[in-house]
């Protein structure tokens, strides 16, 4: 029996690396008993199965009631913080103000009326590990935008926020504190908005036009509000962000599950993808006031390398089972990742971050780096092997 007997017992299976069952155990250790050169292959099988990552199963979603929201303003907040405010707290979320500002009471924006608020924290009191508290932190509209992106200590506290696994908002202008927080957006996806969109495009964000709100990795951003005279925060998408960092916060994924089969014809390598899409009404429904559908699913495929797009590919509920399917075709070798997206019909795109995976071509049963480390260690083994072997 070869070493690649060995190896292939640690191979992945459906995408998950397993360890050898009970006869291959004892058939690997009647090798090393017989042909001690055969411990090698056991002490690299070791070395790969304890290197990967454990699989534990997901931890119950949260109730609604659990979730925290700190909401993040400073003077001349925009009146956005209240239609946010005021609809999570309806729906039984618990929401805290941060002020940076100079005292507890906080006014609004000018573009309306006066409607000043009382803020629960001030920024330059706490201790940013207060962030540990909260789900999400949520940053309104407003003309406080100019006072926060000036502040080192909001941008910091913001990217330290997403630095503790916090999921973190914004609508309209308050999308400028986010491309400022010092590459919190790198590699992520981005609503599209004129004031923030070359600042998001310098911190590694790709912007998306033609979606009112766009989630991914734990970064969601709403769009515009229009402006004083088109009715400005009434036209904010603040339900759709709000949804959407609720669904975050519990847990939730219109992308149910995916998957991929490959086969190979020649030098073409055919891809199909499938990917089982629910709209969450049956659990979030209550949260929107009209029904919201599914209205297209996308498999966007990058190099997994550098996340070079190299296509993307429609994908079809043709049986109107909720399972949408597509196929991609190949030659180049190497390997790819694929993101799953889902736009709903409130125009909010969901982003299921490398959800897949495939390679084309060849490719090493071992992680090179991994076959280096263990290399000097399989030869010392193998060379007391060979001296109990001489006694």
């Amino acid at each position: 029996m070869s070493l690649q007997f060995s190896l292939l017992s640690m191979s992945q299976k459906n995408g998950v690396k397993q360890l050898p069952n009970i006869m291959e155990l004892i058939v690997l250790f009647d090798m090393i008993r017989t042909k001690p050169f055969v411990l090698v292959s056991l002490v690299i099988m070791l070395v790969i199965f304890s290197s990967s990552p454990t699989l534990v199963p997901c931890v119950e979603a949260q109730e609604i009631g659990d979730i925290k929201v700190l909401m993040l303003i400073a003077d001349y907040f925009g009146w956005n913080y209240f239609d946010a405010k005021e609809l999570l707290e309806s729906w039984g979320v618990n929401v805290t103000t941060i002020a940076h500002s100079l005292d507890y009471e906080v006014p609004s924006c000018l573009n309306r009326e006066p409607r000043g608020t009382t803020a629960d924290l001030l920024l330059q009191d706490v201790d940013f590990g207060i962030i540990n508290e909260f789900d999400a932190l949520f940053i309104p509209a407003g003309g406080h935008w100019s006072s926060l992106i000036a502040s080192n200590r909001a941008l910091n506290f913001t990217a330290y926020a997403y630095s503790q696994g916090l999921i973190v908002a914004a609508v309209c202008i308050g999308n400028r504190i986010i491309s400022d927080a010092f590459d919190i957006v790198n590699g992520s996806s981005v609503v599209s908005y004129l004031m923030s969109n070359i600042n998001m495009r310098a911190a590694g964000a790709t912007t998306r036009s033609g979606y009112r709100v766009v989630a991914d990795n734990r970064i969601i951003t709403g769009g515009t509000g229009g402006g004083v005279s088109d009715g400005g925060y009434i036209e904010a998408p603040t339900s759709e962000v709000c949804k959407a960092l609720v669904r975050e916060a519990m847990e939730y994924s219109q992308v149910q599950d995916a998957n991929l089969v490959s086969s190979s014809t020649d030098s073409v390598t055919n891809i199909t993808i499938s990917a089982e899409v629910s709209d969450l009404d049956s659990i979030l429904g209550d949260l929107a006031s009209v029904d919201t559908n599914i209205s297209e699913v996308t498999a966007m495929i990058y190099t997994k390398q550098n996340r070079t797009l190299v296509d993307s590919v429609q994908l079809f509920d043709s049986e109107q089972d909720g399972t949408f399917t597509g196929s991609y075709e190949t030659s180049i070798n190497g390997e790819y990742v694929i993101d799953i997206e889902v736009e709903d019909t409130n125009s909010t795109l969901e982003i299921e971050h490398e959800a897949l995976s495939f390679v084309v071509g060849p490719v090493f049963i071992i992680d090179p780096i991994i076959f280096g480390i263990v290399g000097a260690g399989a030869l010392v083994v193998v060379a007391v092997v060979v001296v109990i072997k001489k006694r």
